[in-house]
């Protein structure tokens, strides 16, 4: 008698423990390709007839105004994507899962120059050359099909094909991250952490145990230029592997390396992240390093943070970015910034905040360091204020 306490609680770790795997293989908590915000159930959901239906978007209608700048810029623009899928139980071992994720940014965003972000910088094998200006995303970002099998109670083998997806490296993309969703406009890390979440012909085999999964990819290294409206379906000429760990279900970490396109152009990507999210917090760390023969490492570090309570959100992201030579005139080098510093802090408040909807407005205050040798063009403290109505689905 006096050893049952302490049964109980081995007992009871014991059963956690078994939980977990459940947590992370669930396939609906992935938001893009294979990777999942930890965490809960991202998306909005419903079933019928052995189905289960869910979908999720993200919408901000936002004015931005610059100061810094003797020519400032004030623009509006709307950055935005929605998510529709149908997952089913096989069995009692299996899975089918098919989604799809578009963006109306090629025609919600200005022009094809993207919108307004002082010191952004976009490269052309990222869809650019831009500077100061951000690329709107894909019209559409994912039509995959994902199936998996239970192995046994702790262990799971799936395969995710994609015509259009996201292939196993890096993190979760900026705008489906739980701690980057709500600001509403892209890192400026983005040339080198993000552009290759949109792929072509992708297929990733992954194997899940109790605390990790293991993944790897083949796809082909996509890039859309002018409206972003098109698909660049071209052979397959990359791949990646990734493994992540999940001690708990509100905690992933991820580490990945890929190798993008062939020959000359072939570059390494390094990832590595660590995650945590429940309905109330969310938070991100991302190193990313992008390395090329015979030119320089360019490594991109970032941090992300959102608090959510009733119909109050807080948001944060702190960047340090390596910019390329010739940084900002990039065709015709000149003041060089061999890194760039990136502050941005927001608040939205909910004048609906429901189980399955949150309407707010809010505001993005960018900030930027490390721009004192460019004051001709950016001025000596270079800032921009966003200004937004933010709809989103869900309550995280």
């Amino acid at each position: 008698m006096h050893n049952a306490p302490r049964m109980t609680k081995r007992l009871w770790v014991a059963l956690l423990f078994l939980a977990l795997p459940l947590f992370a293989q669930d396939p609906l908590r992935n938001v893009s390709g294979t990777t999942p915000n930890p965490g809960g159930v991202p998306w909005v959901t419903s079933g019928s007839g052995g189905w289960t239906f869910f979908h999720g978007f993200n919408a901000h209608l936002t004015y931005v105004s610059e100061t810094g700048p003797e020519e400032q810029r004030n623009e509006a623009f709307s950055t935005n994507w929605i998510t529709l899928g149908a997952q089913r139980t096989i069995g009692s071992r299996g899975f089918f899962l098919v989604r799809g994720r578009a963006s109306l940014e090629p025609y919600t965003v200005p022009d094809n120059d993207g919108y307004p972000q002082m010191l952004q910088y976009i490269s052309e094998e990222s869809g650019g050359p831009l500077v100061d200006r951000m690329r709107p995303q894909d019209l559409i970002g994912e039509a995959a099909l994902h199936a998996g099998f239970r192995l046994s109670g702790s262990s799971t083998l799936s395969v995710y094909a994609a015509f259009v997806g996201d292939p196993a490296l890096g993190a979760a993309p900026f705008a489906l991250r739980a701690s980057g969703s709500d600001l509403g406009e892209a890192p400026f890390g983005y040339d080198i952490q993000e552009p290759f979440h949109d792929a072509t012909k992708v297929v990733t085999l992954a194997f899940a145990s109790r605390f990790l999964t293991l993944e790897g990819s083949r796809f082909h290294e996509a890039v859309t230029f002018g409206d972003h409206t098109e698909i660049d379906n071209g052979d397959v000429d990359s791949s990646s592997a990734r493994l992540t760990i999940t001690p708990s279900p509100n905690l992933a970490i991820q580490i990945s390396r890929g190798t993008l396109g062939e020959d000359a152009a072939e570059r390494k990507i390094s990832t590595a992240s660590l995650a945590y999210g429940t309905d109330n917090a969310a938070a991100t760390a991302l190193w990313t390093r992008r390395e090329r023969e015979g030119e320089p490492t360019e490594t991109a570090y970032g941090f992300e943070i959102a608090f959510r309570g009733g119909r109050n959100t807080i948001t944060g992201r702190a960047e340090w970015v390596d910019r390329p030579d010739g940084f900002p005139d990039v065709l015709t080098p000149s003041a060089t910034l061999e890194q760039t510093t990136h502050f941005a802090v927001g608040y939205i408040f909910d004048f609906i905040s429901a189980e399955r909807f949150r309407a707010g407005a809010g505001v993005n205050i960018d900030y930027h360091t490390q721009s004192h040798e460019l004051p001709a063009r950016y001025g000596h403290k270079p800032q921009a204020i966003y200004a937004f109505v933010r709809l989103k689905s869900g309550k995280i």
